[in-house]
């Protein structure tokens, strides 16, 4: 597939953009239209910052599209476009596309615009908690039932606050009545629905009971404001207890130091001298970036006030001592685009994206008018046995029925469930011999509803996103053009060996050799300096076979020659003087020989013999198809241009 991929780019014609039906039509080709908006995003793509949509820049640009769209379509007139083996190609390139299309357009997409938006925004909460009794527990459990009570008491009026101090297992924020203090997006990998309930809920208002990784949450939005960002800090920190017992003199020394970075001593030097933080101490005091919540809130509250880079705060006193903070840079989440860069990279690795997929398929479900036949399913479920846990399982004999479709378009059968679960032997050898079988087959089939889910969504792919549609559009036009290309100028080129010949002998002044020269290139093992000296001088006076006769003695092989020849524009021939006999400065950087190269001979230019010159003339041969084939489409097809379309594009 990927022959088609270099195609796509080398004419310049890639697009996944939506094109307007009623965008003015630039030129046809045997009455087939294209629009304006088509011409204009492909000329923007492929030109990019040259695109300043000059008379020159957009003519050039029209030449290469009209060319290409002749070429379409005389792919088509040869009937290419129905070639099986070319339509399986276009499939396979579908399914490719298609395969992650569903998830960079509906989840990745959705996702990083949701976060990006929520990072301009910090949320204070404060939150009741009640752990899972049981790992793994995902319904009815005590914790969700301890919940729902608490719930009703918050939709009866009682105070949060008092609710979590009297249920909160967060023991730390239950006696500040559920206070956690200010987040921001994105939280953590499994805290994804915490973050949803924060900005879902309004300010003052309760959410309604849900789960994360830790347990079951309910919470409450105190406030919400711009996201002060992240900042990157230094710090020296002078400690005001050691194992208990007050340090003397700890603030003093803090103002001391504090005055004198103030007065322009090196922050980074008086930190190494002086901080008691060990940790950051040898690297100047340096910290890194911090967000929000992640520091003592005095130290946060410092470190956030200091309003430019370089600013340094007085001495502030948190329960580890006292902190003279330096800020160094500032990272701002009020850009939207920056928020999306900054994120992307982590999407992959959290757990919304599998949250968001599985809502995805829910909505398919829904939207596509998903029915089943739940009489169709248990009769499958009721032929299962044991076996069924074992890879030695085959699918019993069923009369093939409905059991799942969609939009009555669309349907899948008994058979096709239980081809599914055959598949998968994993999943199903997975499953305890103890579990129920029809609670196996169902959890199966719920895998199988996902998968066929997304299968259906894929197949209406062309009809619920008109740019998924131009792309496949991009893909067949490549693939055509590729395949036309193939037939009336590479095959020829490649094959036409009397064409070749002719094109040769009446071009053949374009293929001619260079001044050339004979070069010898001599390896010579390392010896003693007065023996290597001798050789070296030798070489450019004697011939090869003179000097490996004299040095080169029974099986002993001092010395190695090599001959080859290469034209004067050669690198081989860079800081070699161009005169017979000349010899190089020796190459001693092989600890084991010495490399010398010679000019034997100096050869006059001369034509190329055909051999010689072959793969220059096929390559030539091929641009001149190229330009017979487009002058003959030109001439078979209307190709009709309008001017003042094209003309209003023109920017002066």
């Amino acid at each position: 597939m990927t022959k088609y991929i270099g195609i796509l780019f080398s004419i310049l014609f890639f697009s996944a953009s939506l094109f307007a039906q009623d965008d003015p039509t630039l030129f046809t080709v045997e009455g087939k239209e294209i629009g304006v908006e088509e011409f204009q995003y492909i000329y923007e793509k492929n030109n990019g910052d040259k695109a300043d949509y000059s008379e020159q820049s957009l003519n050039e640009y029209l030449e290469l599209y009209t060319k290409f769209k002749l070429k379409v379509q005389r792919a088509k007139e040869m009937g290419l476009d129905t070639v099986a083996v070319l339509q399986t190609e276009l499939e396979g390139y579908r399914q490719q596309l298609a395969n992650s299309y569903l998830t960079d357009k509906e989840v990745t997409g959705r996702l990083m615009d949701e976060v990006a938006e929520r990072m301009q925004s910090d949320i204070k909460v404060s939150h009741i908690f009640i752990a899972n009794p049981k790992k793994g527990d995902k319904s009815d459990s005590k914790a969700r039932q301890t919940l729902d009570q608490v719930y009703i008491q918050l939709q009866q009026g009682k105070s949060f606050a008092e609710l979590a101090k009297q249920h909160s297992q967060d023991e730390a924020s239950a006696k500040n009545g559920g206070a956690l203090g200010y987040y921001t997006a994105p939280l953590p990998s499994g805290f994804y629905n915490f973050e949803n309930a924060m900005y879902n809920t309004e300010v003052g208002k309760s959410s309604k009971p849900f789960e994360t990784k830790m347990g079951w949450h309910i919470i409450q939005v105190e406030d919400k404001r711009p996201a002060l960002g992240e900042r990157e800090l230094s710090h020296i920190l002078i400690r005001s207890t050691v194992k208990g017992e007050e340090v003397p003199g700890a603030k003093e020394k803090a103002d001391s130091i504090y005055q004198v970075v103030k007065n322009g001593a090196d922050f980074a030097s008086i930190a190494k001298l002086h901080s008691d933080d060990k940790n950051t101490s040898a690297k100047g005091g340096y910290l890194g970036f911090i967000k929000i919540n992640q520091f003592d809130k005095v130290f946060e509250t410092a470190a956030f006030a200091l309003a430019n880079d370089g600013d340094i705060s007085m001495p502030v006193k948190s329960k580890f001592g006292y902190h003279i903070i330096e800020r160094k840079s500032k990272i701002d989440q009020s850009d939207v685009e920056t928020n999306k860069k900054r994120v992307k990279s982590k999407m992959s690795k959290d757990d919304r994206l599998t949250i968001a997929k599985k809502s995805l398929i829910e909505k398919i479900k829904k939207d596509a008018g998903l029915t089943e036949n739940k009489v169709v399913l248990n009769e499958f479920i009721n032929k299962l046995g044991q076996d069924f846990y074992s890879y030695k399982w085959k699918v019993p004999p069923m009369q093939d029925k409905e059991l799942v479709s969609f939009n009555n378009n669309m349907s899948f059968t008994n058979n096709d469930f239980a081809n599914y679960c055959k598949k998968n032997t994993r999943s199903r050898l997975k499953f305890s011999k103890d579990k129920v079988i029809g609670a196996a087959a169902m959890e199966l089939y719920d895998s199988f509803l996902d998968e066929i889910a997304i299968k259906y969504e894929e197949s209406n792919l062309e009809k619920k996103y008109p740019d998924f549609k131009a792309l496949m559009r991009e893909y067949e036009e490549g693939i055509l053009l590729f395949e036309a290309t193939k037939m009336e100028v590479w095959d020829k080129a490649t094959e036409d060996t009397i064409g070749l010949k002719k094109y040769y002998q009446e071009n053949t002044s374009n293929y001619s050799w260079g001044e050339r020269g004979e070069i010898e290139t001599y390896q010579i093992q390392n010896r003693d300096a007065k023996t290597m000296k001798k050789i070296i001088k030798s070489i450019g006076k004697w011939d090869s076979s003179k000097l490996m006769n004299k040095y080169n003695i029974g099986e002993e092989k001092i010395i190695e020659v090599s001959t080859k020849t290469i034209e004067r524009s050669s690198k081989v021939a860079e800081g070699l003087t161009w005169k017979k006999g000349a010899t190089s400065t020796p190459d001693a950087s092989n600890r084991n020989f010495t490399t010398v190269q010679k000019v034997k001979t100096i050869l006059a230019p001369k034509p190329k013999s055909f051999e010689e010159a072959r793969g220059y003339i096929i390559a030539d041969y091929q641009d001149y198809l190229e330009r017979e084939w487009v002058k003959s489409l030109k001439s078979k097809y209307t190709l009709e241009i309008n001017q003042e379309v094209f003309n209003s594009l023109i920017k002066k």
